[in-house]
């Protein structure tokens, strides 16, 4: 992940998967990877590249036009895209997801890994379902999110039990999403 997206800074998306596709691909594939599933692997960090600090691309052009601030700007997409860091890594353990498999099986790891991004991205910004989240669902939501990365059974009606369970707690309960945390200056 990090020598493709290395080699992908600075580079259009098409340069930068043709370098990391000749450097990366064919060690993925020695350890034992499927052609295909290193390939894909190797294309989607070259494509994130372009989003990731420090000389994220896309995040600088975009705050050129805008009048934004580059950095702040590419810390923020970064952070609107962690979840499309992990999707990647999903492949490796359900090959499924890249519609390999019976349409029972694509289905079904297709709909545990939207809502596994979903789980990730909510865990990250901080809204799930409508409202902010205190800090520890938060961290919850995250580790939700990280048992819908395996793509098995049970870790996903562990992730899929937790994310419901943290639904209910943010609905009932209403945990203030400053708890813990003093908001205010000090004076």
């Amino acid at each position: 992940m990090c020598i493709a997206i290395l080699l992908g800074m600075g580079m259009p998306t098409t340069a930068a998967y043709a370098v990391a596709a000749s450097v990366v691909a064919p060690g993925l594939v020695n350890l034992g990877i499927p052609a295909l599933t290193a390939h894909f692997f190797v294309f989607y960090f070259a494509v994130v590249s372009a989003i990731t600090p420090p000389v994220a691309l896309a995040s600088y052009a975009a705050a050129g036009i805008s009048g934004a601030n580059p950095m702040e700007t590419s810390v923020t997409s970064f952070k609107i895209g962690i979840a499309a860091f992990v999707v990647p890594f999903m492949f490796f353990y359900n090959a499924a997801i890249l519609m390999d498999g019976t349409w029972f099986e694509v289905i079904r790891a297709g709909v545990t890994a939207t809502i596994g991004v979903f789980l990730l991205a909510s865990g990250v910004q901080g809204w799930f379902i409508g409202s902010r989240v205190a800090w520890f669902l938060r961290l919850g939501l995250l580790m939700a999110a990280l048992f819908m990365i395996a793509g098995g059974w049970f870790s996903d009606l562990i992730g899929i039990g937790v994310g419901v369970v943290i639904f209910l707690i943010q609905k009932l309960l209403r945990p203030s999403p400053d708890a813990g945390f003093d908001v205010r200056g000090a004076d």
